[in-house]
């Protein structure tokens, strides 16, 4: 799909075309100062955790906020990492800030879901997995939660994803795509958010963009390379914070998975 193109494409080389990287942090400016070799050794060894902050070089919705790059290596494989992120049971055992998600609209379950391979009695209208979800955040920053609806969407990586090689070099064999998307309008409607029974007031956030290229480590079948772009409009957030919260919220989720894993 559309979606998972453009979400893929963020997260390659390629993406300096339309957006703007830069380095988040000096850890990050030093290693790419390195060697692959080092680079490859600081991510398995060191557990280092590469993080960018862009923005997008033509202006359109979102235009204005920063875009958040991340990649690591994390303890578990591809299809391991591309199911957790998709068992809305299993957020809040490492998103520290999630009150909870909840399943609105389940449209095919089953990452590895191939309809080229479906038959009469399994019928499937795509590839993957998609279904929308309703996640509630109390973010520290703040004393509103923060409602994010979102349209998500896992499948196997393929060939004409043209995903290159990975830092470590896993193609796109084994891999997995997980693209997240804001969805509004009838009963996703922003207005319907503004409170609840116990009148903790609520703020419609989006996800304008949130993607995670899950790539295989070469031998180590429990581990995965993982590049991950976010592109976040947090009312709640001031536009002058949203780059370091955003950088803290994208190295905070490689650490929690990580701690999880252990």
């Amino acid at each position: 799909s559309a979606l998972v193109r453009t979400g893929i494409r963020t997260t390659l080389p390629q993406s300096s075309d339309i957006i703007d990287w830069k380095p988040a942090d000096s850890k990050t400016s030093k290693l790419l100062e390195c060697t692959n070799d080092e680079i490859r050794e600081a991510l398995v060894k060191d557990g280092a955790i590469l993080v960018w902050m862009g923005k997008f070089k033509k202006e359109g919705h979102g235009s204005h906020l920063p875009l958040i790059k991340t990649t690591s290596i994390l303890p578990l494989s591809p299809r391991g990492m591309a199911s957790l992120l998709m068992d809305s049971e299993k957020v809040k055992t490492y998103n520290k800030m999630s009150l909870g998600r909840t399943d609105e609209v389940i449209f095919q379950e089953g990452i590895d879901t191939d309809v080229d391979a479906a038959d009469d009695n399994l019928p499937s209208m795509f590839d993957g997995e998609a279904k929308i979800v309703k996640n509630l955040t109390k973010p520290p920053l703040t004393k509103k939660l923060m409602e994010f609806v979102t349209l998500m969407y896992a499948r196997k990586l393929r060939a004409d994803d043209n995903v290159g090689t990975g830092i470590m070099g896993g193609s796109h064999n084994d891999g997995y795509a997980v693209v997240s998307r804001a969805v509004s309008g009838g009963k996703f409607s922003a207005g319907k958010a503004e409170g609840n029974e116990e009148g903790e007031e609520r703020t419609r956030s989006e996800i304008l963009l949130g993607m995670n290229l899950i790539r295989i480590v070469p031998g180590q079948p429990n581990k995965a390379e993982v590049t991950a772009v976010t592109h976040c409009n947090s009312p709640s957030v001031p536009k002058m914070l949203a780059g370091k919260v955003g950088v803290k919220g994208a190295i905070d989720f490689v650490r929690d998975i990580r701690a999880l894993c252990e």
